[in-house]
């Protein structure tokens, strides 16, 4: 047993445990980086064949669970040896297993069941729907967690097992009985281990969903699966036809695929017996109206077109509620939903491309967004040709600095395309020349401007929007070294936040490509300011950089990207110094201090290098200066996590040390009084020294310094 308070790998501290088994106890866990809960089972690792096996189903699940992105399935992040011991770290689901639920209240009502049934259906279809499939074969009640908010989580995964055509047989016979399929174990004679496949998968849901609905353990006697309104009569007919089709011996009888089941559960009314009565009747008055073949034939027709228009308005209708969830931040749900969306039809990219958008745009996660749809379109042939996705998954990869995996993806696409093969053929170029060793500067130049043109002769539309960036980030990434970067980053940015202003409204990431043009917008009309020679058109510049700065800072927070965060404060900070407002310019690194705090040493080293400059301009001697703000700023920031260790700190330090030594008290014997030993104390009443060493108090000494200021930024004006 790990003891309470146990940092394991430097970052998961043990909290409390949550419960064991035979062989593992699984405990909560802090995560100090991410401040964030994670479950860990520890397994002590015995030498003996019942922990081997265990261990391997654990490196199975892991390696299962490291590919999967669904809401009812859970996450491994990391598997921790230490000594003797073996940690997985999960993710930590809260609530009760529906075993512990079923023991204390019996039978679940109906509705509630259909929706587990059609959550849990989706996360199988997702399994199988991998390339190659995962099929689960251990479902059953204590293995789905029900949340607190009343969904389901589907948990252990040890039973799991990659699908292989070739494979004729399981080596070993798992599940659990009751609700294992009869493949599982063998026929009826125990001859042999059947392969499992999906329809394995069906029939243990089937068995589940009995068991949840009636109360009825099939692992109990009469040990089989009876009809569901055996007992209870009030549960629907179309219900029990599903589960009994499920739960079928022969794997040929179930359903073939969880979406057919999936459609079966979104309409298991239609499948009552009552239901289908009135149907028939309506039917067959329809049939005595019928007058020719010629009309039947017809009727025919336009039936199969009403039923293809039904599946469309179904698609719809879910891409519209996971909308909804989505615009209520219920990120989780609004993924199920969109899945729900893919079993309903699976050729209609809208779904697969909201899911990878809000992966991206909404839950700051590309790389799970990126490895859920690329599993997709590896594992379904009509996916490899659709275009748009194609196009979606290369842009995204591009904007991760994944070119290889981009140009995967840009290579996939029609060049025939109309809309997507001429910008994918940019895309390409583009990406092999970022991704060599050796750019060819003028190449790219060239291939940025036919990208430019092409681009201004699309209609207004989100992937016209991201070419923009596109071609704002790689000037921005380019700009010393592509000739004119700052100047293309104006042309080609100044008029798509023009379309962004008239149309912008229709495009669900309209703030996130606003927040990206001005950002590289700032950096381009400072640069342009530094090179211009007509000092009206310098402040102008200055001034829009300034704009571009504070629209950045508006849209994000320090902890959405910190990087970018810092270097607006700073290029604020160098376009105040640059325009002689010093003031403006102390403000913005106090204001951005205050902000960060430890966090950031960027910010404290851009801030004691203004200081020195600006101290260094009226008296080269440090050792003469009174500096309580340089002191003041040198010790906030020496609290800053490792920043003496940053290049640009170290020599400014050292630049310092004359300043450091005198208010250390270590002054020439004849200036050395009790006054002089804390000169970083000034502002608190305390008796200070000028750069001329006459004694002064702290209101005397700030009318210094301040006089000192008003000379220092009329000699940088």
């Amino acid at each position: 047993m790990t003891e309470k308070g146990t940092v394991l790998d430097e970052k998961y501290e043990i909290l409390k445990e949550i419960g064991r088994g035979g062989m593992s106890i699984v405990y909560v866990a802090m995560d100090l980086r991410l401040n964030k809960q994670w479950a860990i089972k520890e397994i002590k690792d015995d030498g003996s064949q019942d922990t081997q096996t265990l261990l391997k189903g654990l490196e199975r699940e892991a390696n299962i669970l490291k590919k999967v992105d669904h809401p009812v399935l859970p996450r491994i992040v990391d598997i921790i040896q230490k000594e003797n011991k073996v940690y997985v770290v999960m993710d930590y689901v809260e609530g009760r297993p529906l075993s512990k639920i079923l023991e204390e209240q019996g039978a679940q009502p109906q509705d509630q069941v259909i929706q587990w049934a059609k959550d849990l259906a989706s996360a199988l279809d997702y399994l199988h729907s991998m390339d190659p499939p995962i099929i689960y074969r251990d479902m059953k009640p204590s293995n789905i967690m029900l949340r607190p908010d009343g969904k389901v989580k589907l948990i252990d995964f040890g039973t799991a097992k990659e699908y292989k055509i070739e494979n004729n047989a399981d080596t070993t016979a798992l599940g659990t009985r009751g609700y294992a399929a009869p493949e599982q174990f063998g026929d009826e004679q125990g001859r042999g281990i059947y392969n499992t496949d999906a329809r394995t998968d069906i029939y243990c849901l089937g068995a589940t969903l009995y068991h949840i609905v009636t109360g009825m353990n099939p692992c109990e006697p009469p040990y089989k699966i009876e009809p569901i309104r055996k007992w209870n009569p009030a549960l629907s007919s179309g219900l029990e036809k599903i589960l009994l089709k499920c739960t079928q011996p022969n794997p040929s009888e179930r359903y073939q695929s969880c979406s057919e089941l999936l459609y079966a559960l979104e309409h298991y009314d239609q499948l009552d017996d009552e239901h289908r009565k009135q149907n028939s009747t309506k039917l067959a008055l329809f049939a005595i109206a019928a007058v020719s073949t010629l009309i039947f034939a017809g009727i025919s027709l336009m039936g199969f077109s009403a039923q293809s228009n039904l599946n469309d308005q179904n698609y719809y209708n879910i891409i519209s509620e996971g909308d909804n969830y989505k615009f209520r931040g219920e990120y989780d749900q609004a993924i199920l939903e969109y899945q729900n969306a893919i079993s309903a039809n699976a050729k209609n990219e809208e779904a697969y491309i909201k899911i990878l958008n809000l992966y991206v745009n909404n839950l700051n996660e590309p790389e799970r967004g990126l490895d859920t749809i690329a599993s997709y379109v590896n594992g379904n042939k009509s996916l490899s040709k659709n275009d748009h996705l194609l196009y979606q998954l290369g842009i995204t990869y591009f904007n991760q600095g994944n070119y290889e995996a981009a140009l995967r993806y840009f290579r996939m696409v029609n060049e025939k395309s109309e809309e997507y093969g001429p910008i994918s053929k940019h895309y390409i170029a583009i990406a092999m020349g970022l991704s060599s060793l050796n750019i060819d500067y003028s190449e790219l130049e060239e291939n940025l401007r036919e990208f430019e043109s092409d681009n201004a002769s699309l209609s207004f539309s989100d992937a016209k929007l991201m070419n923009y960036q596109n071609l704002g980030m790689i000037y921005s990434i380019y700009m010393n070294s592509v000739n004119g970067a700052d100047e293309a980053i104006k042309r080609v940015l100044e008029p798509a936040l023009q379309e962004l202003a008239q149309s912008g409204s229709t495009i669900d990431n309209s703030s996130g490509y606003y927040y990206h043009y001005n950002l590289y917008l700032a950096y381009a009309y400072q640069s342009l300011a530094r090179k211009s020679e007509d000092e009206v058109m310098a402040r102008e510049y200055y001034y829009r950089a300034l704009e571009c700065c504070e629209n950045v800072v508006s849209q994000i927070s320090p902890d959405e990207d910190l990087a970018v965060y810092e270097n607006m404060y700073v290029t604020e900070a160098e376009v105040y110094t640059a325009l002689g407002m010093e003031k403006e310019t102390i403000a913005t690194y106090e204001e951005a201090e205050n902000i960060l705090g430890t966090s950031s040493a960027s910010i404290y080293v851009n801030h004691l290098r203004f200081l020195y400059n600006k101290y260094k301009a009226v008296e080269p001697d440090v050792s003469a200066w009174n500096a309580p703000d340089i002191i003041k700023v040198y010790e906030a920031g020496s609290s800053v996590p490792g920043i003496t260790e940053n290049f640009e700190w170290k020599p400014l330090v050292a630049n310092l040390q004359p300043l450091f030594d005198k208010v250390s008290g270590r002054l020439p014997e004849s200036d050395t009084t009790e006054e002089t030993q804390d000169a970083s104390r000034a502002g608190e009443g305390e008796t200070v020294i000028d750069p001329s060493g006459t004694e002064q108090t702290s209101e005397e000494s700030n009318t210094v310094d301040n006089t000192e200021d008003d000379e220092s930024s009329s000699e940088s004006r």
